[in-house]
């Protein structure tokens, strides 16, 4: 491994950019195949999900990170009470990120377990379009 493959795993797992950096380095940089970016791009971001879990008592101790929680809109309101179902959770992935997600679940004390369906099906989803847009896209606007 060289260090752009380093740089593809840290953006990859990165909360702040995530995929959206990760995958056209992997596609523009790095040349990676499809599959290996279907696989490992989803499986990387998820990594977020998981250090939240784990972190989370700890995190809530945190005056600024519960004031991140109580902070309230209409799109997260709906997901604290769909209660983990899988498209709320499925649709806002995208936008709130894995990592904001899992923590507004376990807020609301829905377990990781519960919500990792749709969090990683969202994921791989967000990572095939990523892949085809950075395929399909540079056609349009070559020679």
């Amino acid at each position: 491994m060289d260090y752009g493959d380093w740089l593809y795993l840290a953006f990859a797992i990165n909360p702040v950019g995530g995929l959206l950096v990760a995958i056209p380095w992997g596609v523009f940089d790095r040349d990676y195949p499809w599959p290996l970016l279907l696989a490992s791009g989803p499986l990387l971001a998820y990594v977020q999900v998981v250090i939240v879990d784990v972190a989370f008592d700890g995190l809530n101790r945190l005056k600024f990170w519960r004031a991140l929680l109580t902070k309230r809109s209409v799109r997260t309101d709906r997901l604290l009470q769909s209660g983990g179902a899988f498209w709320p959770v499925f649709l806002l992935t995208p936008f709130l990120g894995p990592w904001s997600i899992m923590a507004l679940m376990r807020y609301a004390g829905v377990p990781q377990r519960r919500i990792a369906t749709p969090i990683l099906s969202s994921l791989a989803a967000l990572t095939a379009v990523l892949i085809v847009a950075c395929r399909m896209v540079p056609t349009w606007f070559g020679h």
